[in-house]
């Protein structure tokens, strides 16, 4: 078995981007927060803003668990209402779960942007070879399809998703925001 990984700091997707599309309305963008609070814990090596944090993982699918771990702690020390914090962390599964597999890539990016009333998730993937530049989309499967769900919880749990397409790079970011209280 592989070590366990840590999460790596991303940097921020670029403000001009080509491509959005949404699925329902969909707030003002994310804003930098200010450094203020000090978490406990494994995150407790970085400082975190206030509102935002994100972390970079391996396109791996032990990367799920890690992802979800990560956020569930982050929401903790923001003291997140756990109901929310259960469906953020849904959320945040799913998307990295589908950037696992249908992106390709070698990394995987996970921000989260904090306000008085929603909580903003974004996950970043690499697009390579055969993955081209696909907009996810929900579908509706089967009772006996085994796959094809992830979004639609997405959709049924948050205010509204959509997915930007970063002009500087070969990425998707799909963002979902969720009300945090």
């Amino acid at each position: 078995m592989a070590p366990p990984f840590l999460p790596r700091p991303l940097h921020r997707p670029p403000p001009d981007a080509r491509g959005d599309r949404s699925s329902r309305a969909d707030g003002p963008g994310p804003r930098q927060g200010a450094l203020s609070e000090k978490p406990r814990g494994p995150l407790a090596e970085a400082r975190l803003p206030a509102s935002d944090a994100s972390f970079e993982l391996p396109a791996h699918p032990l990367s799920v668990g890690a992802g979800r771990r990560v956020v569930r702690e982050l929401l903790t020390v923001w003291d997140v209402p756990e109901g929310v914090r259960d469906d953020v962390v849904l959320v945040v599964s799913e998307l990295i779960t589908n950037a696992l597999v249908h992106a390709g890539g070698t990394r995987i990016g996970c921000r989260l942007h904090r306000t008085a009333e929603r909580i903003r998730v974004e996950v970043a993937d690499e697009i390579t070879g055969d993955a081209g530049s696909a907009l996810p989309v929900t579908c509706r499967p089967g009772p006996e399809d085994p796959h094809g769900r992830g979004l639609l919880l997405v959709e049924a749990l948050s205010l509204g998703w959509g997915v930007t397409l970063p002009s500087d790079r070969a990425a998707r970011v799909v963002r979902a925001d969720l009300r945090s209280v």
